[in-house]
């Protein structure tokens, strides 16, 4: 099942293991002239090469599809943002949408695995597994001494980025969020937003992945990050309390005022919308607010975002916020 669909994680909200890789003596995308012919082979590696995988996946020509409809499969986390623009992408995109292979992204290939709550053991192992059947059909682009091959410097070696998605909104209301991106950074760890890379952690939402790719093993990078994302966990459980402790009066007004407005607002942005709908997340998890909407608050903010409220469809910004309102007000 999709990743924000039924989410009961609390602080860790989602897993993602990315494999970056490239086929042997052909050029990148950047570079590449014919990207239709290579992604042609590589459809034909997965879906002809492998019978389970090929009842399994959706292949998903991006040139077809409107600029909005791709908006949306990227706020679903389908696709990433890169993906929407230029042209020769595709996507295979397996039936319960956990599993994506991107093709002419940055490499021509960029494998993700995506699930809820903290399970980047079992990602990993289904990524590599997945990883494995394409290699029998494929020979990627790999150095014995710097490993797998990729378009940008920074994923040459594993070709690995294990990211796992936090929800971190007492660290964020303490202003102890600021410390913690810092010490992260020393660590070799990056703290990036709900999209990733160059984007804002609106909702209080934020992922946290591994900087370095050469010279340690997906085994050794996936353990880092769990003891790193495990003392971040306990640090925003520690803040929480602070807060009902220290705050609770004004703790329970702002949780309460949030879930108020998100009940009667007739206009919403998305970055309202986020804001209020992740004080509903804490106020649920913290057993201030009630756990009575058709839908959490997680799959709220999601199916709120700008394309997948229009439905893949281009409205005016008015008729888009009030389109988002409305569906929270039903769903909240």
């Amino acid at each position: 099942m999709i990743w924000y669909k039924d989410n009961n994680s609390d602080i860790v909200v989602s897993t993602r293991i990315r494999l970056a890789r490239n086929l042997d003596n052909t050029p990148f995308p950047n570079a590449l002239g014919d990207k239709k012919a290579v992604s042609e082979k590589i459809k034909d590696a997965i879906l002809n090469g492998n019978s389970t995988l090929a009842k399994d996946f959706d292949f998903i020509d991006l040139d077809s599809m409107s600029a909005p409809e791709k908006r949306a499969m990227a706020e679903e986390h389908l696709i990433s943002p890169d993906m929407c623009s230029g042209t020769g992408k595709s996507v295979l995109i397996n039936k319960d949408k956990t599993m994506s292979i991107m093709l002419m992204e940055e490499d021509h290939i960029r494998l993700q695995i995506i699930k809820s709550g903290c399970c980047p053991d079992e990602a990993y192992s289904l990524a590599s597994k997945v990883d494995d059947v394409i290699e029998e059909r494929l020979t990627y682009a790999f150095d014995p001494d710097f490993g797998y091959l990729t378009a940008c410097p920074t994923n040459t070696g594993t070709g690995m980025r294990a990211s796992l998605m936090l929800h971190l909104p007492a660290l964020t209301m303490s202003d102890n969020i600021s410390k913690l991106i810092s010490s992260a950074g020393s660590l070799g760890i990056e703290v990036r937003g709900l999209y990733g890379e160059g984007t804002k952690a609106y909702g209080s939402l934020y992922q946290i992945s591994n900087r370095a790719t050469l010279g340690i093993s997906e085994e050794q990078t996936i353990e880092k990050l769990k003891n790193i994302v495990g003392q971040m966990v306990e640090m925003e459980k520690k803040a929480r309390a602070a807060l009902e402790k220290d705050n609770a009066d004004a703790l329970r007004d702002r949780l309460f005022r949030s879930y108020g407005t998100l009940k009667y607002a007739v206009v919403m942005s998305s970055a309202e919308a986020k804001s209020l709908l992740s004080d509903v997340m804490l106020g649920q998890n913290m057993g201030i607010l009630p756990k009575d909407g058709k839908i959490d608050p997680l799959e709220c903010m999601i199916l709120s975002e700008p394309a997948l409220i229009c439905g893949g469809k281009e409205l005016p910004s008015a008729e888009r916020d009030k389109k988002r309102a409305e569906f929270i007000r039903k769903n909240i």
